[in-house]
């Protein structure tokens, strides 16, 4: 299992990554609440592919921000320079332990390596 990062959704979209073969056909992937808004607000050109964005984040499982989340994204957001979004999305990979599927690694290198971060085209 694995979570995915806000561009990943969006090249799985645009058919630039596949999702089956990023994750095992037995296994799931997981997305952070403001992932899913993201990438649902995402600009597409068509309602063919908001549509298709609505499949791909229903085939996944949607971590909504609990206690442990929020109190993790303040922790960071207090000690480094990060945006919100992607504080959430990493403190999400921490508190579900698992890693980070991610095109934009330079965005998590200042924290704290606690969590695998996967760059999908570097597989």
């Amino acid at each position: 299992m694995v979570i995915f990062d806000t561009n990943i959704l969006i090249y799985i979209s645009k058919n630039i990554l596949r999702i089956d073969e990023l994750i095992p056909p037995a296994s799931n992937a997981k997305i952070s609440v403001i992932s899913y808004i993201e990438a649902m607000g995402f600009a597409f050109g068509s309602a063919k592919g908001r549509n298709y964005m609505a499949q791909v984040c229903s085939s996944c499982e949607i971590v909504e921000l609990s206690d442990e989340i929020t109190k993790q994204t303040i922790q960071l957001r207090a000690s480094h320079k990060i945006k919100l979004p992607d504080a959430i999305i990493y403190s999400t990979a921490l508190v579900e332990n698992l890693p980070l599927l991610t095109n934009n690694i330079s965005d998590f290198k200042s924290l704290p390596h606690k969590v695998e971060l996967i760059n999908p085209f570097n597989l």
